[in-house]
């Protein structure tokens, strides 16, 4: 596949070692169409690449990623809406299935499906300025990008419900307690703690890790429960309040 030269997710290949770091910062890593198409392509290429064994994902700045651009979701019409929100379910389904060990190094801030798409992840850890929040019912609109079948799978449908409902913050140490993350660093720490992490893996055998994950499958998300996500996200979009989005952009 050829590669675009949009630079809104980066990739730094080291050996056996991939890193994906989510580069809008200016608008917290939110995910317009051009970055959703970038990352689609990298997940394609990742997909073919038999030398890479772990990939780390993590965010440019001070935000790991803010979900869905707001400000350019805002403009777009039912079916385009409908188009998209199929394409981001299938990204966070393709990111789980990856054949390689993934890894989210929770930089700051994972904002509604950002917090989806890095929860997505086999392995996880976060600095401690980091906090999960599932603001899209304050907006008029459900969590989609799968978010339900990886929250439920994670912590249980209840809990799930009362964050979306209630807009709830999850700090570092319910992170902790819940086990979402294996554990929370300062900042500074937090490339020395993906690199302890990342020469475990890569100590250990490779097919013994895709196993696993294949395994693991058998009892993990439901994808199939959440089909309706991009019809349920198109309609909520169209049948919104009217009114800017609370913050007029990147959440």
């Amino acid at each position: 596949m050829t590669m675009t030269t949009d630079q809104s997710v980066l990739v730094d290949r080291s050996g056996r070692l991939a890193r994906v770091t989510l580069n809008r910062p200016s608008r917290r890593n939110s995910f317009d169409l051009a970055m959703l198409a970038r990352f689609e392509d990298v997940l394609h290429d990742l997909g073919r690449d038999r030398t890479v064994e772990v990939v780390v994902l993590t965010g440019a700045g001070t935000a790991f990623c803010a979900g869905t651009d707001l400000r350019e979701l805002a403009g777009l019409d039912a079916g385009t809406t409908m188009h998209v929100q199929r394409r981001t379910a299938e990204l966070v389904e393709r990111w789980y299935r990856l054949e390689q060990t993934t890894v989210a190094a929770f930089n700051g801030p994972a904002i509604g499906s950002g917090a989806v798409l890095g929860l997505a992840s086999d392995l996880r850890v976060a600095a401690d300025s980091t906090f999960f929040t599932f603001p899209e019912v304050t907006f008029g609109i459900p969590l989609t990008w799968s978010g339900m079948a990886i929250l439920a799978d994670l912590v249980g449908a209840d809990l799930a419900k009362r964050w979306l409902l209630l807009g709830e913050r999850v700090e570092p140490a319910e992170l902790l307690d819940l086990r979402l993350v294996s554990g929370v660093v300062d900042a500074g720490g937090l490339p020395d703690a993906v690199d302890r992490i990342t020469d475990r893996l890569l100590a250990t055998s490779p097919v013994g890790r895709s196993m696993t994950k294949r395994a693991a499958r058998l009892a993990g998300p439901r994808f199939d429960a959440v089909a309706n996500d991009s019809y349920l996200g198109a309609l909520s979009v169209a049948l919104r309040p009217p009114g800017d989005y609370l913050d007029g952009g990147a959440r």
